[in-house]
């Protein structure tokens, strides 16, 4: 299992190769955020799965993760990392992808919400090609506020 996970994000950063990442295109940021968002659902039922193993219905364990990558949700942490633990570079492409025009929207964010969750989206897919140990120290801050709210 753990190696055909390694294979699966190395072809995925393969599909980049070529790409400039802090390409200031939209279809270059919607594509890291595409991925940001399955690093982001990935993480977050792993992160559940654990907390209620063997605790809770898994029905329960997919409403909770539900309620957690809805992009109002995904806001707020964007907005709890921007204060307080990227960098300026990172704030810098957040900001550059939360502005990125997608042509599609949330049913149940505003369009605020919905786009700091795409520019927290972005930043996810950015750092998973160009630094693994970053993204890892992301996600385990977004624990911590997980845990906190």
């Amino acid at each position: 299992m753990e190696e055909s996970l390694k294979l699966l994000l190395s072809d995925l950063k393969k599909i980049f190769i070529d790409d400039k990442l802090e390409d200031v295109q939209n279809e270059q940021v919607l594509k890291l955020a595409f991925v940001g968002d399955t690093i982001f659902d990935l993480f977050t039922r792993d992160y559940l799965l654990r907390k209620y193993y063997n605790k809770i219905k898994i029905s329960e364990v997919h409403k909770k993760n539900t309620e957690l990558v809805c992009a109002k949700n995904q806001s707020m942490i964007a907005d709890t990392l921007v204060n307080d633990f990227l960098t300026e570079e990172e704030i810098s492409y957040f900001k550059h992808a939360r502005n990125a025009h997608s042509h599609s929207k949330s049913k149940n964010s505003s369009i605020v919400e919905y786009r700091k969750a795409t520019g927290l989206e972005a930043l996810l897919g950015l750092l998973l090609y160009k630094d693994e140990k970053r993204l890892m120290q992301v996600l385990e801050k977004i624990a911590v506020i997980i845990e906190s709210s």
